[in-house]
């Protein structure tokens, strides 16, 4: 598998070649706040990517990169709606994500960490969160709401306001 990790590596390697011109071409007024934050987030998928393919159990590290990918989507469609970034930009960047968040997929289902089948062939959710089996109802619901997968308790969790 170790050639494969090395390959998503290269990718947001790639990715983030590509975004520091585009993020310098953002307005004086976003590059210390939404550009310094995208810059940030990038920051993060390297590091969690190097430290997922350093660590023998991956689980955490495998979930928090997931999560950092999905907000770093996020973050790239708030600059293409606030019109900091042309629409040719956002879509290949956008393309380099959903890319990169299929390679993240990929890894975590061969690591066991996402929907399994069950003996009977019907697709088994995992929690994100905690790893507990969860319905297919619940795991519709929170990836819709939450952007991963989450028990009904995990979801009443990530629902309560944070301090």
């Amino acid at each position: 598998m170790a050639e494969m990790d090395f390959f998503l590596q290269q990718k947001v390697y790639d990715m983030i070649l590509y975004a520091y011109p585009a993020l310098e071409q953002m307005p004086k007024s976003q590059k210390f706040s939404l550009a310094q934050d995208i810059k940030r987030c990038m920051d993060r998928v390297m590091r969690l990517v190097i430290t997922a393919n350093k660590k023998y159990t991956k689980k955490t590290t495998l979930q928090e990169l997931d999560v950092e990918v999905a907000a770093l989507k996020v973050y790239i469609r708030i600059a293409y709606d606030l019109r900091y970034l042309p629409a040719k930009k956002y879509e290949h960047w956008s393309g380099l994500l959903v890319e990169i968040g299929k390679m993240v997929g990929g890894w975590r289902r061969s690591e066991g960490l996402q929907s399994k089948k069950d003996s009977e062939g019907q697709a088994e959710y995992i929690c994100a969160d905690c790893g507990a089996a969860i319905p297919e109802k619940a795991e519709v619901y929170s990836t819709k709401n939450f952007g991963r997968a989450l028990c009904y308790s995990c979801q009443k969790k990530a629902k309560e306001p944070k301090d």
